[in-house]
């Protein structure tokens, strides 16, 4: 009976406001929501919960590839693929991501090219001055820059002369250092002479290049820091005698069975100069073998190729 009186109190009460001179249609709460939500007048409609589970990916940073698409069955499709490295053309084993310095640039390289710079005051006069070299990648990429540094009173013995050459790369950071002796010529004949040492910064020594002699032929011999020989490069007497502006020489494995190498001295249309040529028989070869190469070829120019006044 309550509700009953109730609900009667309030139409009546609806009634009395209808009929109030201050009432107004728009003032009636009641709206209509059909546009809203997708509202009608049984039911209020709205999306489904998504049950796509998420995705997680532990290990390498994914990429993702494609935009995210809805499907009715398989809710959201993402391709990802795991991230692969973008590798340099010339040094295959490095990224751009990873900054290159050092001996890094000779990673997997085949080859190197030595191409000498030289002044105009050495071109003109008979002056000997200290030499600058340039150090180029199979694609004549300039890899490294040498410079000499030497006493002028030790110019005078011209190819043998001691001296220091610096190897600088890119980031113009010294990579390494060739330190070589005073050489005793041909008066020496069964002395070891003509040692060039290979130092890396700072302080480590990567190996030694030694001239030695024999009684039918000359040979240049590579050590590793430790001095233990690890490559030879054997030189006819014919040749060491009176060397061709143009030749080559094989660098062979301790026992002299298996050529690792070669080494040659050509004319390079392109620069109206010499090059001194290192080819690699292994691609892969450690950094510091190649250093040593890179000293055998350096030493080789000084003593057959530089000019000379004993």
């Amino acid at each position: 009976m309550s509700s009953n009186a109730n609900h009667q109190k309030q139409s009546q009460n609806q009634q009395q406001q209808q009929e109030s001179p201050y009432y107004h249609p728009e003032h009636d709460p009641t709206f209509d929501l059909s546009w809203d939500y997708g509202y009608d007048s049984t039911e209020l409609r709205v999306a489904p919960p998504t049950t796509v589970t998420p995705v997680v990916y532990s290990g390498e940073s994914p990429i993702i590839t494609a935009q995210p698409n809805r499907q009715i069955d398989d809710g959201l499709n993402l391709r990802i693929i795991p991230e692969t490295p973008i590798r340099s053309i010339n040094s295959p084993f490095l990224t751009p991501f990873n900054p290159r310095s050092g001996l890094d640039f000779m990673y997997g390289l085949a080859s190197l090219f030595i191409e000498q710079t030289y002044e105009l005051n050495e071109l003109l006069s008979a002056v000997s001055s200290d030499n600058r070299y340039t150090v180029r990648g199979p694609s004549n990429e300039a890899i490294y820059g040498a410079s000499e540094t030497s006493v002028p009173s030790d110019r005078c013995w011209g190819s043998l002369r001691p001296f220091q050459l610096s190897l600088v790369d890119r980031n113009h950071q010294e990579v390494l250092l060739f330190k070589k002796n005073l050489g005793c010529g041909l008066f020496c004949c069964f002395c070891k002479n003509q040692f060039l040492e290979i130092w890396a910064t700072p302080g480590h020594l990567i190996g030694c290049i030694q001239q030695d002699y024999g009684l039918t032929s000359r040979e240049i011999i590579l050590m590793n820091g430790d001095l233990n020989t690890m490559f030879r490069i054997p030189i006819p007497l014919v040749d060491a005698i009176r060397m061709p502006k143009e030749t080559h020489f094989r660098v062979m494995d301790r026992d002299l069975r298996t050529q690792k190498g070669t080494i040659t001295r050509a004319w390079n249309v392109g620069s109206s100069s010499y090059t001194n040529n290192i080819y690699f028989a292994e691609p892969e070869l450690d950094v510091e073998l190649k250093a040593l190469y890179l000293g055998a070829a350096f030493l080789l120019e000084y003593i057959y190729f530089q000019s000379k006044c004993c």
